[in-house]
């Protein structure tokens, strides 16, 4: 399998959350990228199906509308 290298440049912040959320999860920051757009990923296609995604919250359901 080929390798294709990405650069990403994040601001401080984002940086700080991505660090956090890799260090909570035991994770590297590449492994949480990985992750979210896989589930980027499977959102739109499922969008694409004509699925939607939601959370809901007891009796609240939000929509996220722009995936």
């Amino acid at each position: 399998m080929a390798n294709a290298r990405l650069e990403v440049r994040l601001s401080d912040q984002v940086n700080e959350r991505l660090e956090a959320l890799a260090a909570a999860e035991g994770l590297t920051k590449t492994d949480v990228f990985r992750r979210a757009l896989a589930l980027y990923m499977l959102a739109k296609k499922q969008e694409q199906a004509g699925a939607r995604l939601q959370f809901a919250h007891g009796d609240q359901v939000e929509t996220l509308v722009n995936i």
